[in-house]
């Protein structure tokens, strides 16, 4: 228990020492993502978060990616953890070409 509070407070603290701009894009590698219909749900829950909305959300299927524009100061952790409860693994988050998140295997 007291590794995954670790790991939590690591993650946060990486993400949160990150500087974003306004107009940028995360890109979020996505596995299983299989339909359309698997696009349309993870565009409207993510579309619904603060930092951005619906039509900064493009989710590429053949690639298994997640472009969000960023409209706001992002909240990658709730991200991933809307990209998780929709049944989906997310492995790698980049931005501006940079890896600045990556699961543990």
């Amino acid at each position: 228990m007291k590794t995954k509070k670790l790991l939590i407070l690591l993650l946060t603290s990486i993400l949160t020492a990150q500087t974003y701009t306004v107009g940028d894009t995360l890109t979020f590698k996505v596995s299983g993502l299989v339909c359309s219909f698997c696009a349309h749900g993870l565009n409207k829950g993510i579309g619904k978060m603060d930092y951005t909305d619906k039509n900064n959300v493009f989710v590429d299927i053949n690639n298994q990616i997640v472009k969000v524009v960023i409209l706001k100061e992002p909240n990658i952790e709730e991200t991933i953890k809307v990209i998780s409860d929709s049944g989906y693994d997310v492995s790698r988050i980049t931005y501006k070409n940079e890896v600045i998140w990556k699961k543990e295997k």
